[in-house]
């Protein structure tokens, strides 16, 4: 039903309130007699004319971000909705839990400790991380660039 405004909810009660019916009160609001019926109905129950609570989730995004999606939908209009889920995340970014003073003087021994180290140090070290890979198809995350490392590099050299 169309939304009603707080103003013209108040106007509706107190036309009902003074005799007036629900007919003709909905009939100068522009809306169904159902609408008011539902609303006295509130106001008679909680002594309130404000929406009651909805339930569902949270929204996700806010109207910069749905702007941003209408306008990429239009000018992409064969975009998947897995394909806009994507750069929603892009747009979103990702939340990270902060570091705390600890690990950031972890970070700055570490750093302290490597700064001198030669290329040939270097080699000896396999980076690893907790990404995920996959060549097939598109999961909706970011792409990650594996370098085409020379064979021993994992290996401690004397």
């Amino acid at each position: 039903y169309p939304k009603v405004l707080q103003h013209s909810r108040h106007l509706a009660i107190a036309r009902l309130w003074v005799g007036g019916r629900q007919s003709d009160v909905a009939r100068e609001l522009g809306v169904s007699q159902s609408v008011i019926s539902r609303l006295a109905s509130r106001h008679r129950t909680t002594g309130r004319v404000r929406d009651r609570p909805r339930s569902g989730a949270p929204r996700v995004t806010d109207r910069n971000v749905d702007q941003y999606l209408r306008t990429y939908a239009l000018r992409h209009r064969y975009a998947t909705a897995t394909h806009l889920q994507a750069q929603l995340r892009d747009v979103r970014g990702t939340r990270v839990t902060p570091l705390t003073p600890r690990h950031h003087r972890q970070r700055l021994q570490w750093a302290q400790d490597h700064v001198t180290w030669t290329m040939q140090q270097w080699f000896t070290v396999l980076f690893t991380d907790e990404c995920w890979v996959t060549l097939h198809r598109n999961d909706g995350r970011q792409n990650s660039c594996i370098p085409n490392m020379q064979s021993g590099i994992t290996k401690q050299t004397d």
